[in-house]
């Protein structure tokens, strides 16, 4: 069964003394990314954690998100809102989040 794919996972990198390095975990990045704001105009959900609790997914942890089936989150993605699969909602929310921020220091495009 394929499970959403993460970037960092739960690796540590290592500073040149042996410290661990923090990363931040995806789960941390998502919500970032999902904001209510794209949330309330991209879903029929006003949240990011309804969206998962609705579809019966308990995401308490970085494990517990990795552990949702792809299949199943892509489904849930095509039922609620307007784009087809996990990975495209993602990089919509990342766009979204983008322009937000460009938009809140005044960035002009040219």
């Amino acid at each position: 069964m394929k499970t959403l794919e993460t970037q960092f996972g739960h690796s540590n990198l290592l500073n040149d003394d042996g410290s661990v390095i923090g990363i931040q975990d995806d789960l941390d990045l998502i919500r970032n990314y999902f904001t209510p704001a794209f949330m309330k105009t991209h879903t029929v959900f006003s949240c990011l954690d309804d969206f998962l609790q609705s579809a019966g997914f308990l995401v308490a942890s970085q494990q517990d998100f990795e552990q949702i089936p792809l299949s199943t989150m892509n489904a849930w993605v095509q039922q609620n809102s307007q784009y087809l699969d996990w990975t495209e909602i993602v990089a919509a929310a990342g766009d979204f989040y983008f322009d937000n921020q460009m938009k809140a220091i005044k960035f002009k495009y040219i």
